[in-house]
């Protein structure tokens, strides 16, 4: 019975708390060399989308990394070339998206780099890169 009741309370108290912590980041870029940060560290529901359009062009996701987070999603839409996306998430129901769509401009070599690190359990993540 006590048992219970301490689960019970710790689950109100998560959600609660996981009702104030919630952050949101939206950014567009477009241009040459931009670089964008989100650092979000609210324990749940954090959401960070950044679209990108040009050439080199870095966008970073960090979520959770702090403090352990739950349900946070991350999206990443780069168009152009030489463009980098990196993404990390640490907790739980985290998922993450990196969208990668590459075009040839002039001499520039269509090429760009994507990574993701999750740390947690039921993670979900995809990587998407296109060379036209």
């Amino acid at each position: 019975m006590i048992r219970k009741l301490l689960l019970a309370s710790a689950a109100t108290l998560a959600l609660s708390v996981g009702a104030h912590a919630s952050n949101t980041s939206s950014v567009v870029q477009i241009g040459v060399s931009n670089t964008s940060t989100a650092t979000q560290n609210g324990f749940t529901t954090n959401s960070s989308t950044m679209n990108q359009l040009g050439v080199f062009n870095t966008a970073n996701t960090n979520q959770g990394l702090s403090a352990a987070g739950f349900a946070n999603g991350s999206s990443v839409t780069q168009n152009g070339t030489q463009n980098a996306a990196t993404t990390q998430q640490v907790g739980v129901f985290n998922g993450s998206g990196i969208t990668q769509n590459s075009f040839p401009l002039g001499a520039l070599v269509q090429s760009n780099n994507a990574a993701v690190g999750q740390l947690g359990v039921l993670n979900g993540s995809t990587v998407t890169q296109t060379q036209h």
